[in-house]
């Protein structure tokens, strides 16, 4: 293979990827769906190279299994599972903060200023619609995190907060909650930028579990 077409092999694959993880994480696949390659290369228009490579990366973040022999399938959820991902993302996220308000430089500051400031217009323009909002979210928990000079944090932070998504599109929507969630992404910008590493930390912790307090509205 010419390092072209290796090139165009690799960015297809990566895009696919990014497709199939958004579908998933959107609830396009209901929970325990097998994923079955046929429909899949239909329904993206890809042949079966890219789509396996795709499938076994999303495998290794756990929003497919692969079972063996028997090709992949959408994980079931349950309120132990979404309980053990909170509990890791609070652990993990909170040290990444942490570790970012103790490291992050005036770049970071700025970067964070404009990431809450397009999330907040974004909350205030009902004409952007809500996959608008969940990038600009998306993008604001990130750029809290992005200074905390460990690839390992932040890799776990990415992995943990996709899975978390999922619950979270899949349950029904809070707007008391929300309204909740918005106000504590001001409080810790500024509790971050005021590098109040502790305090930041405990808001983040909470903002966390009333976020999950929604998703656990999934299986009341």
């Amino acid at each position: 293979m010419t390092v072209m077409k290796e090139s165009v092999s690799k960015t297809l694959s990566s895009d696919l990827y990014g497709l199939i993880k958004s579908d998933i994480i959107n609830g396009r696949f209901a929970p325990g769906d097998k994923l079955r390659t046929e429909v899949l290369r239909t329904l993206y228009q890809v042949g079966n190279s890219p789509l396996r490579e795709a499938l076994t990366r999303l495998a290794a973040t756990g929003l497919i299994n692969q079972e063996n022999q028997r090709g992949f399938r959408i994980p079931p959820v349950s309120s132990a599972d979404l309980q053990d991902i909170c509990a890791c993302r609070m652990q993990i996220e909170v040290a990444a903060l942490q570790r970012a308000i103790e490291k992050g430089d005036d770049r970071w500051e700025a970067d964070l200023l404009g990431a809450f400031h397009r999330l907040k217009k974004s909350q205030q323009n009902a004409q952007v619609g809500t996959a608008h909002w969940e990038k600009r979210h998306s993008e604001f928990h990130r750029a809290l995190i992005s200074e905390c000079a460990s690839p390992t944090y932040l890799r776990f932070c990415a992995i943990l907060h996709d899975q978390f998504d999922r619950y979270r599109r899949l349950a029904p929507s809070d707007d008391n909650i929300r309204a909740q969630l918005d106000s504590q992404h001001l409080q810790i910008m500024e509790l971050a930028l005021a590098r109040k590493a502790d305090a930041a930390g405990e808001l983040l912790a909470e903002h966390i579990q009333l976020s999950a307090a929604s998703a656990f509205k999934l299986f009341a």
